[in-house]
């Protein structure tokens, strides 16, 4: 299906690719191979000895992107809905108790990284049966509430995919796609202890055919000319279903979260395996770029140093202007998202009641008055009043007492708060961020992210990243009106 071209032929010269690739050597970027696709022709592939164009490779995360189209394909069967509770189809896994907030958690929510569970790492617990450990975790947040990356609900869905199919995870989807596509014939996929398919992380085939499922996945589910699944999920797996930038920090990845597909600048999306496996698909310029390589020693750069050059190099194309930048700003940051939402109205003035968390909050209340709000909320140390602007910062005292002031890790409680300038914006119509800035002699940010399900129920993130102060403000809530 794929034609190999020149790079002159879409728009570009062979110095612009040998300036990339240089660009990435600079960086020290350790990849296995490269891959440049745009429609239907190849103007650039290249591999990293000892790989070759047929060696599989270990894809890691990009795994999770298989399994969402899987999921896709049962939903088009009528063997599953989308808002189907997941514990509807594991009976045999769930613990004698089973939560509220774990019966309320839909296959939606696990498809967008929603879930009531804040991940778990279990290589720690030498689990042998992965989807039974998963159902006993501890809910954190309601489901639907705020975005983190539970890779192991990823998993659960691989599980469910042979389950419903009665088919090996990877054979369901060599009948129902892979095969068609090509380049999949020596797939693999590794397994779990209790040999379920490892459907979060370990996927094997080789860089082509990964550009080939992309290409599928950016024409929105069609395939020489045949539509093999549903276009609504597709465009609905391709487009940001929740926001995910709880830290508040511009990154390559912090544009939003589709189904098992991370959202990209420029109206992009992508799949991420750890390590260097990427497909960035970008429709606006029918370009798609492929890597493999490991680069799990270089966390810190890597990963926006890549995109960054990717992006340079598709604003090459046909001569065509690079986006415009933002100026460089003459202000402190605000939080991001917009100044008004129609929901604050529904939760203004009204008493959250928090359930035991790390924080020790035991309730919270928003007041919002204009382009202005207060957040009041209970902890430790009493009542506390925190005033914000919305999109704008407010300048007064952070309330927490007990932090440094002229002497280092001297935590003694006196009068003494550090000045700080708050700010917020509703990222979602119905999750409020607030971004917290200590302006002192000591310098720190706190970012509390507030996802309501609806207006009696909500999920908190608190995030902070300051030197010896400011841990009270880190963890997760459950609170209900």
């Amino acid at each position: 299906m794929f034609n190999r071209i020149t790079p002159e032929a879409v728009g570009l010269s062979q110095q612009h690719i040998d300036r990339f690739l240089k660009t990435l050597a600079q960086w020290e970027i350790n990849l296995h191979s490269v891959l440049m696709l745009r429609g239907n022709d190849i103007f650039h592939e290249q591999y990293v000895a000892p790989y070759k164009a047929d060696t599989i490779h270990r894809m890691y995360s990009v795994t999770k992107s298989f399994v969402a189209v899987a999921i896709g394909f049962l939903a088009d069967e009528g063997k599953l809905s989308l808002d189907d509770p997941i514990i509807k189809y594991f009976p045999d896994k769930l613990p004698e108790e089973v939560s509220p907030w774990l019966e309320k958690q839909t296959i939606r929510h696990m498809l967008t990284m929603n879930t009531c569970f804040p991940g778990g790492h279990w290589f720690d617990y030498g689990v042998t049966d992965r989807t039974r450990w998963y159902f006993s975790l501890k809910p954190q947040k309601p489901a639907g509430s705020v975005f983190f990356y539970d890779s192991t609900g990823s998993y659960v869905m691989s599980v469910l995919v042979e389950r419903l199919s009665g088919m090996k995870f990877l054979d369901y989807l060599k009948v129902k796609l892979l095969n068609r596509l090509g380049d999949f014939e020596n797939a693999q996929i590794l397994s779990t202890p209790d040999g379920t398919p490892w459907g979060d992380s370990a996927l094997l085939c080789t860089p082509r055919a990964l550009l080939k499922f992309a290409r599928f996945v950016m024409n929105y589910g069609k395939w020489e000319g045949e539509q093999l699944i549903s276009e609504q999920f597709m465009r609905e797996a391709t487009s940001c279903q929740v926001t995910n930038n709880e830290d508040g920090v511009a990154n390559y990845n912090s544009h939003g979260y589709g189904y098992q597909i991370w959202m990209d600048e420029q109206n992009g999306f992508s799949f991420h395996g750890m390590g260097g496996q990427f497909a960035i698909c970008m429709p606006d310029k029918d370009f798609i770029f492929v890597c493999t390589g490991d680069t799990q020693h270089q966390k810190t750069h890597v990963q926006p140093a890549l995109y960054r050059a990717v992006y340079d190099l598709a604003d090459c194309f046909d001569g065509v202007s690079a986006p415009e930048l933002p100026a460089f700003p003459t202000e402190l940051p605000v939080a991001h998202g917009k100044a008004d939402s129609a929901f604050a109205e529904k939760i203004s003035g009204k008493t959250f009641r928090c359930e035991p968390n790390r924080m020790g909050i035991t309730s919270f209340r928003f007041t919002f008055n204009g382009d202005e709000g207060v957040l009041e909320y209970v902890n430790a140390q009493g009542e506390k009043k925190l005033p914000f602007g919305m999109k704008k910062n407010v300048f007064a005292k952070f309330p927490q007492f007990g932090y440094s002031d002229e002497y280092g890790n001297v935590h003694e409680i006196t009068d003494f708060r550090y000045d700080c300038a708050t700010s917020a914006g509703w990222v979602e119509e119905q999750k409020l961020q607030i971004r917290v800035q200590i302006v002192d002699r000591y310098f720190g940010t706190a970012m509390m992210t507030f996802g309501f399900v609806d207006e009696n129920t909500a999920g908190v993130r608190m995030i902070k990243s300051a030197e010896d102060f400011l841990s009270e403000y880190e963890g997760w809530m459950i609170a209900q009106a």
